[in-house]
């Protein structure tokens, strides 16, 4: 056990430097949690615990160990572990790793003088690690924690880790977080906030519009250099970190291929539990979710030969790990149960393997759609998640919207292309009763324009992609 403590710092450097021995850049997160860690070692701060969560494959271990890197205080005083490593592989709790780590700094924690920091990757592996990590952040200040995980729902559950501790979720990476991090290229300072204000903030189509306008040269200037085709590849694959540094392709599939495995062997039966003939029926499910547009439980659960309470569990527990998303259909509770609901990818990487893998019978133009669909929906999440009279819907009803964000009283009606579209489908929830539409969004390759008429604004994805 000394010897995986004492050799953490080795580990870590694969993570925070590339091949050549550069700093990797970080993500935006890691600005916002080095803010806390900061604030703790000058005393302006009461946080003294973060746990940190998202699906497999968001960056959550690369982030922890930057943190750890940037935490300035003597290897003796941090302590990186990878918790699913040490229970798994060695057969070691980590209460044990923790009291071995203990004796090394020669104190008890509650007798510390200096400060002390804890980084703990997938701490959901040992079943007592809230009740361990809750006992330790109470028998001293001076211990600041750092953990990681994949099950928002499986972390929050403990009322004393939830008191205690803050929760930061990562999502998959935006457009500018990826051209960061591959091409070293920084985002243009306040450029991002202006263009979601005009998106979201706007009283109609046409105060978007000019607002948008205004920051065209800035938009240009940011996208000046970049290769048209990293938004394709963005959309395929760029939105996971870790596919980042490679350039096969079809490696690329594999290790996203090799995720999806893993969070069905690995993260499913650690919150819900299956059996081995249910398991393996789950890549049939994703894939179903992958070619629709609407899932329909009832002819799924029928195909499969699995009952709709069970499908129902896996859907769920597949939201748990963070690798899918329910859009429920516009309307009220009745309705929202009679019609079905749209699953999304939390990354569209996911939505691309399948269909390289696999195949599909989409167009070209209409595979790309559904994958902007996705990406889409992940910047709605991002933004929108912890603002409060909020939601996210969609028009079930046939030639409707793909989203409908109600914000308060008035929903922003929007479309999602990825060649030329019209503002049909717009228009038609638009004229819907029961949606107050402030106004209505199309994002796709077709340039800035605005219908003033029809309150409609379109706003090309190289506007949008820097949300």
């Amino acid at each position: 056990m000394r010897d995986q403590i004492e050799k953490a710092s080795f580990r870590v450097k694969a993570y925070v430097y590339d091949e050549s021995g550069k700093k990797r850049l970080g993500r935006n997160a890691y600005v916002k949690l080095l803010m806390h860690l900061n604030n703790f070692f000058s005393g302006t701060s009461s946080v003294r615990w973060i746990v940190m969560y998202g699906l497999r494959g968001a960056g959550k271990t690369t982030l922890l160990a930057q943190l750890y890197e940037a935490t300035k205080v003597t290897n003796e005083r941090k302590l990186y572990l990878s918790v699913d490593q040490v229970t798994g592989v060695f057969g070691v709790s980590l209460k044990d790793i923790l009291s071995v780590y203990e004796e090394m700094l020669g104190t008890p924690f509650e007798k510390l003088e200096e400060p002390v920091f804890l980084f703990l990757d997938e701490v959901q592996y040992d079943e007592k690690w809230g009740l361990l990590l809750k006992t330790i952040y109470d028998r001293s200040k001076k211990v600041f924690i750092v953990a990681t995980g994949s099950s928002a729902l499986s972390l929050q559950a403990s009322p004393d880790v939830a008191r205690r501790a803050i929760f930061e979720k990562l999502y998959p990476m935006s457009f500018p977080e990826y051209i960061k991090i591959k091409n070293q290229k920084t985002e243009i300072k306040g450029l991002c906030q202006k263009i979601r204000e005009a998106i979201f903030t706007s009283r109609n189509a046409t105060e978007a519009y000019e607002k948008l306008l205004m920051s065209e040269t800035l938009v240009d200037r940011y996208w000046a250099g970049i290769d048209p085709q990293e938004t394709s590849r963005y959309m395929r694959y760029g939105s996971l970190p870790f596919m980042v540094a490679l350039n096969n392709e079809a490696l690329i599939y594999d290790q996203i291929k090799k995720t999806l495995e893993r969070v069905i062997s690995v993260d499913i039966p650690n919150i819900e539990q299956f059996s081995s003939e249910t398991l393996q029926k789950i890549p049939a499910i994703l894939y179903s979710i992958a070619e629709s547009d609407q899932l329909s439980t009832n002819a799924l659960s029928a195909r499969l030969g699995i009952s709709r309470p069970v499908l129902t569990s896996i859907l769920e527990t597949l939201e748990r790990t963070e690798t899918i998303w329910r859009v429920y259909p516009h309307g009220s509770h009745a309705m929202q149960t009679r019609q079905p609901s749209k699953y999304l990818f939390t990354s569209s990487a996911f939505r691309a393997m399948y269909f390289n893998f696999i195949g599909n019978t989409r167009t070209e133009e209409n595979y790309k759609g559904k994958l902007l669909e996705d990406t889409v929906a992940l910047y709605l999440r991002r933004l929108l998640s912890r603002k409060s009279d909020t939601s996210i819907t969609y028009d079930s009803a046939a030639g409707g919207a793909d989203f409908i964000v109600r914000q308060g009283k008035w929903s922003i009606i929007i479309e999602v292309g990825y060649g030329l579209k019209s503002f049909t489908q717009i228009e038609n929830t638009m004229r819907k009763s029961g949606v107050q539409a402030q106004y209505g969004v199309l994002v796709s390759k077709s340039p800035l324009a605005v219908d003033e008429k029809k309150n409609i604004v379109s706003i090309p994805l190289k506007f949008f992609l820097l949300v």
